[in-house]
């Protein structure tokens, strides 16, 4: 967060405020910057700048006593208050020329050539490194003038704009399989749909209107597939008509199930009325509430012991909405058993292939379980034919589902495991959720890369 936004919520909390205000936090994110900076100061390359460098080191110092000395106080100063808040600004504006300052040299060095300059401007982790066009500007240069691929610094930048890349990637696929579902529909086309739906295809969902006898339209949902979808609605034109709802309007609809959803109301009697109506859907509900005091069991076999190779918040995979996943390195062939109890809503066996690109996703073997608080229990990367478990199925906890195996986007064989539901903010990807899980060694709710877990 920027420093000026910080100084305004200050000025807006102090009037509402029943207990002391923390000053000192407000400076401490310029903590790290100092030290950074002050470490670059020292730097041939940025000689020249080495003055107004240490001089921001030095009023950084001094305004975190100022903050501390304000934080300790039992009545807060308003000239005192008022002062420091100045400070905070004045160091802000004086941190962001020194940025500029930096990557005016960075520019220079490069443009020059000059790989000695170079290192030493790239390693100390500058936060102007973190923006993507000067990071892109930095891996190109470094790709082209280092092919031993020698400074450590530069390689977290490259794995970190890879992951990014990677972070992209599935976000567009999510984008595109909703996409996939979404149509605009006029009233002459409903018939032609219901003919050709199909589950777990585009016309699995569909939106239908009849009329409510009083010149305006009643909508219904109807919906094939055996697992809930949240469904999104909307109107590309509407003549002579209105709604109450909100919209896009987004609702959930359970399994293979019908609901009224939304009525138009004809505004003049006497004057003709008409609609375009679009509509799109996902898989899973938006509204679901996980139950989080819910334990899960480790999805192997009695007595198994198994290692984490990514975990929450992963250095590979795991970011963003994917953030809470579990991967699980185990031969292919070993036994999968649900985590939790529910329904079997999605099943696939036939991939038959893997590997480390996008263009494999298709092909992954999967299990998914529908929970009874909504949220879906995910278990991928399954051998051919390793998908035991049929939809519509009720299996219990510690139930066989599946076997292990390495298709789809796999890097080699493991189980990836998550829970998810609708990420209520876009309406249209999934989003994981942390869940407890019950190990011999005790609860846990934090996995991580090299965490190894006996199955209770």
């Amino acid at each position: 967060m920027r420093i000026g936004t910080m100084v305004m919520m200050v000025y807006i909390m102090l009037y509402g405020a029943s207990a002391p205000l923390p000053f000192a936090a407000l400076a401490e994110p310029l903590q790290k910057s100092a030290l950074q900076i002050e470490t670059l100061s020292q730097k041939g390359a940025m000689e020249s700048n080495r003055a107004v460098m240490g001089h921001f080191v030095q009023k950084v110092e001094s305004t975190l006593r100022e903050g501390k000395e304000l934080s300790a106080s039992q009545e807060v100063d308003a000239e005192k208050l008022r002062a420091y808040l100045n400070d905070l600004r004045e160091l802000s504006k004086t941190k962001e020329a020194i940025e500029t300052m930096y990557r005016r040299s960075l520019h220079e060095a490069i443009a020059a050539s000059d790989k000695k300059r170079f290192e030493e401007l790239v390693a100390v982790p500058f936060e102007p490194l973190n923006h993507p066009r000067m990071r892109a500007e930095v891996i190109a240069f470094y790709q082209k003038n280092y092919p031993d691929r020698s400074l450590k610094s530069i390689e977290v930048l490259c794995d970190e704009q890879e992951l990014e890349a990677k972070s992209l990637q599935i976000a567009m696929e999510q984008e595109l399989a909703y996409e996939e579902h979404l149509r605009t529909l006029k009233r002459s086309e409903v018939a032609s749909v219901k003919k050709t739906a199909q589950i777990g295809s585009r016309n699995s969902v569909i939106l239908s209107a009849a009329d409510n006898g009083e010149g305006g339209y009643e909508f219904e949902a109807e919906n094939l597939n055996p697992y809930t979808v949240t469904m999104s609605i909307d109107f590309e034109s509407m003549n002579n008509l209105k709604t109450s709802s909100r919209l896009p309007l987004y609702v959930e609809i359970p399994g293979k199930s019908r609901k009224k959803v939304l009525e138009l109301n004809r505004i003049v009697a006497q004057k003709g009325a008409d609609y375009r109506s679009t509509y799109g859907w996902v898989r899973g509900s938006a509204f679901a509430m996980h139950n989080d005091s819910y334990t899960y069991a480790l999805p192997f076999p009695r007595g198994a012991n198994v290692y984490v190779s990514q975990g929450y918040h992963g250095g590979m995979t795991h970011k963003g909405l994917s953030a809470y996943a579990i991967d699980f390195p185990v031969p292919e062939g070993t036994p999968i058993h649900a985590a939790r109890e529910g329904i079997v809503v999605g099943a696939e066996g036939s991939g038959r292939i893997g590997g480390m690109s996008p263009e494999y996703r298709r092909h992954a073997n999967y299990v998914i379980i529908e929970h009874s608080d909504g949220t879906m229990g995910n278990y991928y990367h399954l051998k051919p034919g390793g998908a035991l478990a049929r939809v519509g199925q009720k299996v219990s906890k510690g139930e066989l589902i599946g076997y292990s195996g390495n298709t789809g986007y796999s890097s080699g064989p493991h189980l990836h495991f998550s829970v998810s539901k609708v990420d209520p903010v876009s309406m249209r990807r999934p989003m994981n959720l942390p869940v407890k899980i019950q190990a011999l060694e005790g609860i846990v709710t934090l996995p991580r890369k090299g965490d190894r877990y006996t199955v209770q």
